[in-house]
């Protein structure tokens, strides 16, 4: 049985909803306790596979399905939408028995679930907190990319700016660099460490913007090699700072982009380099919280005995251009914001705990490595 709605004009004063059930009573009973609201629009499906081509030629702002179904359950068609139509919100019918089913299926983006027998009222009040939700998120990512295309063509403006400014003072250097004597000299000097400064500044914005923009590719990664390449190349600041890194044997492989997973180690551990303490014997540890996959991703964690972040600071630190200033650290304020973004690309976390002058523990999440058959190669059977 399928039913749907079309030819499909967007009406952006109507919520366009699918409702998915092997049952037909059920299907019936759901649209017909929802054909009394004028601000909905109706389609329906008894079978998962045919809902999944619907998502796919349409825009549905809520999918309502049931969790046991054959062929397709709606816990997999739930996995597939947050796949396929992010921004789809999903609410799940669940019968008693399958009670646990719907509780893990909130962990995989479901919005909300409904028992079975349904009560009327109970489904209008999940349908309009699921659409005010949705609303939210929308408003949120709207306001969030308007400020990105912003910083955006700021900092590629700003670049133009210091080029011609770098020209500049490179003629001014030139033609009359032994006239100005040294006081003009160091004036000359401050002027363009400042400009290479504000190039740094200006290009840390334009890599934070540009995250998640590119198409970039996705692979399994050696971590304990990769992370290896990386130590070695801040050997030379590890040896000035006199900070010995302890790095767990035989990590577990991920599923990541090269260049983002660059940017994840790397910044967490010139972090650590930064705000280390030169009057005691100091450390950067690495590791995993289990060698095995929980959920189809694994829990690292980076570790420091440095100066400590203060409690008020430590969900800050992960918005750009903060820093302490307070700490001649030589950074921007850019790196963990750059961390941040990425992991959420792969719509993972990372949260920081720490106590000043002595230790700090960034812990973050990273997909596991997949096997050939598509599951988590780290997965523990």
């Amino acid at each position: 049985m399928l039913t749907i709605n079309k030819p499909y004009t967007p009406d952006y004063g109507k919520n366009r909803i699918l409702i998915v059930d092997d049952d037909e009573l059920v299907v019936n009973s759901f649209e017909k306790s929802l054909s009394q609201y004028d601000n909905f629009i109706i389609d329906k499906t008894t079978n998962g596979n045919q809902a999944l081509k619907l998502i796919g030629l349409n825009d549905y702002d809520i999918v309502i399905t049931d969790i046991v179904m054959p062929e397709l359950d709606g816990i997999q068609l739930l996995r597939r939408i947050k796949k396929l139509k992010p921004d789809t919100e999903v609410i799940l019918i669940t019968a008693f028995s399958s009670y646990n089913s719907a509780i893990d299926a909130i962990h995989f983006g479901a919005s909300d679930y409904l028992s079975k027998p349904f009560n009327p009222e109970e489904l209008k009040i999940s349908i309009m907190k699921t659409i005010k939700k949705r609303k939210l998120i929308r408003e949120k990512t709207e306001k969030a990319e308007e400020m990105e295309r912003l910083g955006y063509t700021i900092a590629h403006d700003f670049k133009s700016i210091l080029i011609t400014i770098k020209a500049f003072i490179k003629i001014l250097d030139e033609e009359v660099g032994t006239e100005i004597g040294n006081e003009g000299k160091y004036i000359l000097d401050r002027i363009k460490i400042n400009i290479e400064n504000m190039e740094k500044m200006v290009e840390g914005l334009l890599q934070y913007t540009r995250i998640g923009k590119i198409n970039v590719f996705w692979e399994n990664i050696g971590t304990s090699n990769f992370l290896e390449d990386i130590v070695n190349n801040l050997k030379p600041l590890l040896k000035e700072k006199n900070i010995k890194i302890l790095i767990d044997d035989n990590l577990p492989d991920v599923y990541f982009y090269r260049e983002g997973l660059k940017q994840i180690f790397y910044n967490l551990i010139d972090n650590a380099i930064k705000y280390s303490r030169d009057e005691i014997d100091s450390y950067i540890k690495i590791g995993t919280i289990s060698e095995h996959s929980k959920g189809g991703f694994i829990q690292f964690y980076i570790e420091d005995n440095g100066i400590g972040i203060s409690k008020d600071k430590q969900k800050a630190i992960f918005d750009i251009f903060q820093r302490d200033t307070k700490i001649k650290s030589g950074g921007y304020g850019i790196g963990l914001a750059i961390v941040k973004r990425t992991l959420e690309t792969a719509k993972c976390d990372i949260y920081v705990e720490s106590e000043p002058e002595k230790y700090t523990v960034f812990f973050f999440k990273l997909p596991a490595a997949k096997s050939p058959g598509g599951l988590s190669a780290n997965r523990k059977n």
